[in-house]
């Protein structure tokens, strides 16, 4: 028996990129006399050619395992389409491809080096290199398929292909381990049966090699959109005083509708010529035109029912105590009977970043009993995937979340955790390492069974003038390190680009984490260069020195749709070797960030970030810290603006 799962992410619709783990009941991993312990891992990557001619097929070509032992190295180019309820693909293959059927590579033509193909990239040993000394090169082969939709069954499609594999090589690498009576193949033909339970989750069943049988699972979900139809915005806004009418009862009346609907209310501003200032504070809304929106209506209602004839309502958003954009509406666009086209609104709305404490100068600025304490508890799933000795390790923790908001701009943010069950007991310590273990100890920090402190970070934030915002932190910031610095990040409204410089003095934490520390210490910082480019594409490109004292850059690219989720992969190079960095040679990887929102009914502003990556070096590795800035500095520029006006009153 086999297990092979795929994690795949198409963030534009001419490429998709995958990572897969698999793991054969037959191959032992290196000086283990168990089978089935070996696992293996690796990166596929397609470009696509998507032909808006339907009689012109589509086109793709991809690399599959590029990089590492190559058990699964091979590459393609292949053709689809699709003819009534048929749709086929054929197409042409080189490495794992060429099996008995194979002929002399076509593309020799152009270069007789394609005409060889090494059996062992040059890179081999240093493991997560590209292995482009064998792309394309070799004898190739023909592959193709077709599947067939049911007419009176949608969901339900007929699967037949053409196999070139030879399974002693393909997956295996003809290892002495491999058991023929597994791998042997009967037929060329595979056949098989896919069902769509729903637009999620599909079903395939199939019979291959004429002598196996196979079952796999597909979960694929498109995140453009919310999943989950939005409760309606109907707030019903009452006054308090209905005998009298004045600017004092009408702050108040503010404050109490706004706050209801969680757009709390900081300070207000309504001046001789009936033009209304609020600053708000929501972390319900991650669409700024969404909550500013919102806050206009009520209080447009509001000032009705006060005999207050509004001309324009400033709407600006706090965050940490600063002053995220200045939003200015005409109040006549929030009336229950205006029907001016949102093209004209957008014209007449006036959008800005924030302003130093310009919010703190309004009229009315109602007290707030600080210090304000947020806390909460629950249970909370600790995972370590893909080490070598089983594919995961986990366990469950009980998990309290606190943030101490002493003023305006001075936050305690605390996790504390207390292990309920795991077994990172059965696990060893982590691959060896001639760097300083900054993260290869990571299961020694797993193997805590009690309780422990992960995060205990003081923070003030502050903006020290027009489009540039700061940081100082101080405390415990993650599992493995704690000690104190900051950040500067400068963002102008209308600019795509940011610049941001980061600073830490830091040292490592002992293993129980707790408040002892280790004897190693460092300072670590980088300068960041952030774009945006169309189509929702955010690159960072960061320069500096890494937690082990290694010197390089790292570059981040990924994608954010409209929903808010993004996905995105990195790679890190610095001036250490390959021989040094250990298996994998570099720092890379991938990420997805899920709005908590995707599938509620209710707006929610926050997120959870999954990051992955292949292996857990020493090499490229950077602090992780909470309130970072370009996370709390969200909403203050015109391109992240113009682009929220699907949210205007939806």
């Amino acid at each position: 028996m086999w297990k092979f799962g795929t994690l795949s992410v198409s963030p534009f619709d001419w490429l998709e990129a995958g990572y897969f783990y698999y793991r054969p009941s037959d191959l032992r991993w290196e000086g283990n006399k168990v089978r089935g312990h070996f696992l293996d891992k690796g990166f596929n990557i397609k470009f696509i050619y998507r032909s808006k001619n339907n009689n012109i097929p589509n086109f793709a070509i991809g690399l599959d395992d590029f990089a590492g032992t190559g058990y699964f190295t091979r590459e393609y180019i292949v053709a689809t389409n699709e003819f009534n309820k048929i749709k086929y693909s054929i197409g042409i293959g080189w490495g794992k491809y060429a099996g008995e059927n194979s002929f002399e590579n076509p593309l020799s033509k152009i270069s007789t080096s394609l005409l060889s193909r090494p059996l062992v990239s040059e890179n081999y040993n240093q493991g997560g290199v590209p292995s482009y000394d064998k792309w394309f090169r070799g004898d190739a082969s023909f592959f193709g398929g077709f599947e067939w939709i049911f007419p009176n069954i949608k969901s339900l499609k007929l699967k037949l292909e053409y196999d070139p594999f030879n399974y002693l090589d393909f997956s295996a690498s003809n290892s002495p381990d491999a058991i023929y009576k597994i791998r042997r193949k009967d037929s060329d033909f595979n056949i098989g049966l896919s069902y769509s339970l729903n637009k999620f989750l599909t079903i395939d069943s199939s019979y291959i090699k004429g002598n196996t049988f196979s079952i796999g699972f597909n979960i694929g979900i498109t995140f453009n959109d919310s999943l989950a139809t939005k409760s309606k915005f109907m707030p019903k806004v009452i006054k308090n005083d209905k005998t009298k009418n004045d600017k004092n009862i009408f702050y108040e009346d503010l404050l109490f509708n706004l706050n209801s609907n969680k757009l709390f209310l900081q300070t207000a501003d309504l001046d001789e010529n009936s033009d209304l200032s609020i600053a708000i504070s929501t972390s319900d809304y991650r669409n700024a035109i969404r909550s500013s929106s919102y806050a206009s209506y009520i209080s447009k209602k509001v000032a009705d029912l006060n005999n207050i004839n509004l001309r324009k309502i400033n709407v600006s958003h706090i965050n940490a105590g600063v002053e995220l954009n200045d939003i200015a509406y005409i109040a006549n666009h929030f009336t229950s009977d205006n029907k001016t086209p949102v093209e004209l609104k957008i014209r007449n709305t006036s959008l800005d970043s924030g302003n130093k404490n310009e919010f703190l100068k309004n009229e009315f600025r109602p007290s707030i009993p600080f210090p304000i304490i947020f806390s909460s508890f629950s249970p909370s799933i600790v995972s370590h995937i893909g080490n070598p000795e089983k594919f995961y390790f986990g366990g469950i923790n009980l998990q309290h979340i606190s943030e101490v908001q002493f003023n305006r701009n001075l936050l305690l943010s605390t996790e504390l955790n207390l292990s309920l069950y795991n077994n990172f007991q059965d696990t060893i310590s982590g691959p060896g390492s001639l760097m300083r273990h900054v993260r290869t100890d990571l299961v020694q920090y797993l193997k805590e069974d009690d309780f422990f402190i992960e995060r205990m970070q003081l923070d003030y934030i502050w903006s020290p003038s027009k489009d540039v915002y700061a940081k100082l932190s101080g405390g415990i910031f993650e599992k493995m390190f704690g000690g104190f610095g900051g950040e500067l990040l400068y963002r102008p409204f209308n600019k795509n680009y940011n610049i941001g410089l980061e600073l830490f003095y830091v040292k490592q934490r002992s293993f129980n984490q707790r408040l002892n520390f280790l004897d190693y210490q460092t300072i670590t910082g980088h300068i960041n260069f952030g774009y945006k480019f169309a189509a929702g594409i955010e690159s960072n490109l960061s320069f500096g020195r890494y937690l082990a004292r290694d010197d390089g850059y790292t570059f981040d690219i990924g994608r954010r749709t409209k929903s808010g989720f993004k996905s995105g992969i990195y790679f890190t190079r610095t001036n250490v070797s390959p021989e040094i960095f250990g298996e994998g040679s570099f720092d890379k990887g991938f990420y997805f960030q899920f709005p908590l929102d995707l599938f509620s009914t209710k707006y929610n502003g926050n997120y959870s970030a999954i990051k992955i990556s292949p292996l857990t070096r020493d090499g490229g590795a950077k602090l992780i810290y909470d309130k970072d800035l370009k996370g709390l500095i969200y909403n203050s520029t015109y391109s992240e603006l113009i682009k929220q006006w699907d949210g205007f009153l939806n």
